[in-house]
């Protein structure tokens, strides 16, 4: 019958598929889809039955271990090595990957790791105790490992036992590589300014005194009355390279931990006196910001590299210096020496001193194939594998045109032998190579590695704070506390001792200031939460109940209203049907990791064990956290950006507006750096923003350098203006970044020019009738018109600057002095690099609580100045 409606809950058409069947279908899907994830992440037995094994192994070192992995397949055909690199900007600070794998049960069997921070991982169970391992092997095993054929310093860095506790260390890691940092000098600088012997050998620094002498004499400044106005070669400065505080504590016998390691000696008088050393140095050069301005003008790790060009006379630095000398100048005149140390200390007997780093072949605990892991360990530190990859190594720089230089094996045997036959008894490898690595191989007994602890992270970042804040004499938190310690203490003080005492104070409070948190966290460590473990069934339970809530709401109110609404059941379940995908997606990424993280914030969690509540103690504990206020104040100036990127936005808008011909053109110009990824943003204004030759100084110089700034700078400002330091320096760095968000200002345009679109030309006329002029209209008719859409840019804009990250990650990683430690930055911080996870969920609901209060208060405010063209 013509007009006849078809009845849903009648049969289906020929040709349909009914609800049920495709709700059938469709949890078959998600069935099928659980199996095949559950066996394929749970399962590591092949299709042809082998065994398969996880490595994450070095980037660098593929191309070697690619045929290494095959032997070991040939050799042990029962496995499978499937072989992968982290894509990741730091393995330890930044390691989510490793972190979520564990934590989720799918780990990798075996990873190839920085062994800095394999104590600390060790302290949370994460790695498996490989002592054990080592003792049960075999005597006539042929993969035997011995480690007595390793260094030592290498196995204590990989080794862990709870502080304090008396029991014995094991080892968690299997050192790979290591390497040492030397002074590296330029002889041919140093001949020229007559360091040299009656036989033409130069004389390096022997000890401290000599060092400083060496770093002046050998600079040059722009000015030499005015040493901060700029460097044109640099002697030497403390930390270009890679030595950092640490080296030089040790040197002056400092450690940064008691012998028991439950004491933080971060402020001890000898740790004080060797930042006291490098502050001292840096202001002999300009200050340490004139020194960092130099430094950040150059290309490092090629050939333009500033030590071989000329423009760095000494550095400390690690033995991959030397492949930068072979690759790029191996006919230099260089030598390398160890470091020098203080003339008292080299008086009382002690040896000169390095230290190392390196890496190490580890396990994670939850490894579902340790046996086959410790064998794959094994075979890789062979002697015969190691051997093998070190001449693929070889061939490859040969082919090149490239001197071969051999890496640190941190099988000292091995490395010795290998040094014998490649370099001293190498007829064809130059002296000054012969003599460097002569020098390393001596220094190698006295190598100190930096302190096995469970917050060894926390403590590095502290300790660079810590000398940031020192050689940049922080006013706020060093210098005038300083000085106020200063008068009341040693008023009598005068001259050089009172200049002396200062600086002395001022590396003091700078190891104070960040000493506190350090040791707080390593007694939360030690001293861990008695509250009770989190059961998460409950919580399962609950959170099921609430999930099917909505939906029982929904079939109770279909069942009430569907006669008097007309529902069918056919189209609401069809409706149910195609939302499905959305409300999983809801309840699993979304609402799930919402109340997860409710939950976490009242816990002590480090991801890798159990939760234990605490209360409100990560909530308490956030007043006090000086960083915490510190990020969110950085953050909340950051605001400063959205009303100045609405404006520029606007006045873009304003100007391409009328149609003309070319005007797409100029507006994809104006919109192209909005699209642009933010890490080649963020590249290519690092190089903008560099202060000796980025193309923004170098205009503000021309302009500088014009009559009427001059006149400004005589009669106004009264004295010289220069360009600042942007990124290099705690006042400038945030604006630098605001003046960076401005360049993606273009990005708004799109929605200010649909707004001035929508606006009725009538209002204009009649203005222009009424005698109102540009500047009227534009207040009285345009703004007005244009609230609704200044409200949504200013809510938008000020959520995503409360999250801002990028930025700083990429660009600042939170310096100088912390100024671009953004909020999100330090929760990120937190969770990943602290493993604290309750208290990075603490600070992201307080984080949230902001945002909420800002948009209801903006929300509320419209009703006054907000105006919608239907009112």
């Amino acid at each position: 019958m013509i007009g006849k409606r078809y009845n849903d809950d009648s049969p289906c058409l020929r040709g349909a598929v009914s609800l049920r069947l495709a709700i059938v279908l469709f949890l078959l899907l998600i069935v099928v889809l659980a199996i095949w994830t559950q066996r394929s992440t749970h399962s590591d037995v092949r299709a042809d039955g082998r065994i398969e094994l996880v490595f994450w192994g070095n980037p660098r070192l593929t191309d070697q271990m690619m045929p290494v992995l095959r032997a070991f397949e040939k050799e042990y055909p029962e496995y499978k090595v499937i072989y992968s690199v982290p894509v990741t900007k730091d393995v330890v600070g930044d390691a989510q990957r490793l972190l979520s794998a564990i934590a989720g049960g799918v780990p990798p069997d075996v990873v190839f790791f920085d062994r800095f921070a394999v104590g600390e991982w060790a302290a949370k169970d994460a790695f498996e105790d490989l002592t054990p391992w080592l003792e049960n092997q075999s005597l006539d095993d042929p993969l035997r490992i011995d480690p007595s054929e390793f260094y030592q310093f290498a196995l204590e860095e990989a080794s862990y036992a709870k502080p304090n506790s008396g029991s014995e260390a094991h080892l968690y890691g299997l050192p790979v590589t290591v390497d040492f940092r030397m002074l590296y000098i330029n002889a041919d600088l140093l001949r020229q300014q007559g360091y040299q012997d009656t036989d033409g050998n130069i004389v390096p620094p022997k000890n401290w005194q000599q060092l400083r002498e060496y770093a002046t004499f050998l600079s040059r400044f722009k000015n030499p009355n005015k040493p901060e106005e700029g460097l044109e070669r640099i002697g030497f400065a403390p930390n270009i390279g890679n030595s950092w505080l640490y080296l030089y504590a040790w040197q002056a016998g400092g450690e940064f931990l008691d012998p028991t390691r439950t004491q933080v000696t971060m402020d001890s008088p000898e740790v004080v006196r060797a930042l006291k050393y490098m502050t001292d140095i840096y202001d002999d050069l300009g200050g340490f910001k004139n020194v960092e301005a130099y430094r950040s003008s150059f290309q490092y790790e090629g050939a333009m590299d500033p030590f071989l060009t000329g423009q760095v006379a000494m550095k400390i630095d690690g033995n991959w210096a030397l492949d930068l000398i072979a690759a790029h100048k191996r006919d230099m005149d260089f030598v390398i020496t160890a470091p020098p140390m203080p003339q008292d200390r080299l008086d009382a007997g002690h040896k000169p001193l390095t230290w190392s780093g390196g890496y190490a072949y580890v396990m994670p605990t939850t490894s579902r194939q340790k046996e086959g892991a410790f064998k794959l360990m094994q075979f890789l530190l062979t002697d015969k594998t190691l051997r093998y990859m070190e001449q693929e190594y070889k061939e490859g720089q040969e082919s090149a045109g490239n001197l071969y230089l051999p890496r640190g094996s941190a099988k000292r045997k091995l490395f010795e032998q290998v040094l014998d036959e490649e370099v001293f008894n190498n007829p064809d490898m130059p002296n000054t190579f012969k003599s460097a690595y002569q020098q390393i191989r001596d220094i190698g007994p006295n190598t100190y590695i930096r302190p096995v602890t469970p917050v060894g992270q926390l403590l590095w970042n502290k300790h660079v704070e810590g000398y940031e804040s020192a050689v940049q004499h922080n006013q706020e938190r060093v210098a005038e506390p300083a000085l106020a310690e200063l008068r009341e203490k040693h008023p009598s003080l005068t001259g050089v001792e009172r200049k002396e005492k200062l600086g002395e104070i001022e590396a003091r409070i700078a190891m104070q200031n960040v000493q506190s948190s350090v040791q707080e966290r390593l007694d939360a460590v030690l001293s861990p939460p008695v509250g009770s473990t989190v059961a998460w069934r409950p919580y399962l339970i609950g959170y099921g109940i609430l999930c099917i809530l909505p939906f029982v709401a929904i079939f109770i109110a279909y069942r009430k209203k569907r006669n008097t609404r007309h529902y069918r059941a056919g189209e609401v379940g069809w409706a149910l049907f195609f939302a499905s995908p959305w409300f999983l997606a809801m309840i699993i990424f979304i609402a799930g990791p919402i109340l997860f993280s409710v939950v976490i914030s009242f816990t002590s969690y480090d991801v890798l064990g159990n939760a234990r509540y605490v209360g409100f103690d990560n909530y308490a504990s956030l007043p006090a956290d000086d960083l915490f206020s510190k990020s969110l104040g950085n953050t909340l100036y950051m605001l400063l950006r959205v009303p100045l990127s609405m404006a520029l936005g606007l006045a873009i808008a304003i100007m391409l507006r009328k149609s003309f011909r070319g005007i797409g053109t100029f507006r994809t110009i104006f919109y192209l750096p909005a699209i642009m990824p933010v890490v080649a943003t963020s590249f290519l204004w690092l190089w903008f923003l560099n202060p000796q030759n980025g193309i923004v100084n170098q205009i503000l110089d021309w302009s500088f350098n014009t009559a009427p700034f001059e006149w400004l700078e005589n009669h106004i400002v009264g004295q010289q203006v220069t360009a600042p330091n942007w990124l290099q320096e705690a006042g400038w760095a945030k604006p630098a970044m605001i003046m960076m968000h401005l360049w993606t200002a273009g990005g708004a345009m799109i929605i200010w020019l649909a707004g001035l679109q929508a606006i009725p030309k009538s209002l204009y006329e009649a203005a222009r009738i009424d005698g109102a002029g540009p500047w009227k209209q534009f207040v009285h008719i345009t703004l007005p018109m244009l609230t609704p859409y200044i409200l949504f840019n200013l809510i938008m804009g000020t959520i995503s600057t409360l999250q801002i990250f990028n930025e700083a990650f990429i660009m600042t990683q939170g310096g100088p002095e912390n100024s671009t430690l953004f909020y999100a930055y330090y929760l990120f911080k937190q969770s990943f690099q602290y493993f604290r996870m309750g208290y990075a969920s603490a600070m992201a609901w307080v984080l949230f609580t902001i945002v909420l209060l800002l948009t209801i208060l903006k929300l509320w405010s419209s009703k006054k100045w907000v105006h919608y063209q239907s009112e």
